[in-house]
Order: C-alpha cells, then structure tokens, then sequence
C-alpha cells in the first residue's frame, strides 16, 4: 500500500517539476522575444509581411504590407501570452489542489498580467523599441484567453468524468 503511494507522490513531483520547467522556459522565450533589438524585431516582421502580402494582394503597396505587419505583430502578442496564459493555468491547477484552485487561477492571472505589463515596459530601455499601453491590452487579453481555455477544459473533464461514472 505504502509503495503505491510514494509512487503517486514521486508521479505528482514530476508533474510539478515538469509543468514549473516548462513555464520558466516560455518566460525566457517571451522575454527572448520581447527584449530583441527594435531594428531586428520590425526587419523580421516586415519580411514575413511582405511574403504574405505578396501572396495576398496582387500589387500590394507599403501601406498594405504595414496594415499585415500589424496583424501579425497583434496576432503574435495574443498568441504567445494565450500559451503563457495557459500554461501559467495548468501550472496553478496542478500546484494548488482543491478549494486553493481558485486562488492558484487568481494568482496565475495577477502573473500574466505582471508578465504583461513588465515585459512591455522593459521594452523602453531598449534601443529601437517604445512602451505600448495597447501591446500591455493585447498580452492581458491573450493571457485571459489562455486562462479561461484551461479553466474551461477543467471543468469540462470534471463533467466527463462524472456523466462516465
């Protein structure tokens, strides 16, 4: 009985271990990401722009090709911190058990938005870049999105089991 036991103790350790490794490397991404050279960050954006604006628009001009540097550019902050929302969720989930789930998603929310709002702002301090409120709105809004998936699929995994029992 004993054995079976430290067995699932080690299992939920690993767990632990592996989610915690898995979040801090997506923060070093994000801040790999956000912490890039002005200069190098819109060269990359502009050429991956223009390929799709190429495919897009038969002759398209430099203001096309501006308005789908700014889709990506939105589309990227909502995408990256909806997996940092996510991932911060499962991460709290699997930490906090039981009645402290709802304050491990509370503090995983209050991470996000930190998250958010710092890596932005530590945007100032590097050559070419500039603080953005709007880019602050778009990491939050992607990070609730995430947070929200995650807290759907809970419950919704909670109803499976049950309507299967």
């Amino acid at each position: 009985m004993k054995h079976g036991k430290y067995t699932k103790l080690w299992l939920e350790l690993i767990v632990i271990a592996a989610s915690v490794l898995a979040l801090v490397l997506l923060v070093y991404f994000v801040m790999l990401v956000s912490f890039q050279n002005g200069t190098q960050s819109a060269g990359v954006t502009m050429q991956v722009a223009d390929r799709i604006a190429s495919q897009v628009f038969a002759e398209p001009t430099q203001e096309k090709i501006e308005a789908v540097s700014l889709m990506i550019r939105y589309g990227a902050h909502l995408a990256l911190f909806f997996v940092v929302g996510l991932v911060t969720a499962f991460v709290s989930m699997v930490i906090c058990r039981k009645y402290f789930r709802i304050a491990g998603i509370l503090l995983s929310g209050v991470v996000c938005y930190m998250l958010a709002y710092y890596t932005e702002y530590y945007k100032q301090f590097i050559e070419g870049r500039h603080f953005q409120m709007t880019d602050v709105k778009l990491n939050w809004y992607g990070s609730l999105a995430g947070i929200t998936c995650m807290v759907v699929s809970y419950f919704l995994n909670r109803l499976l089991v049950k309507l299967s029992s």
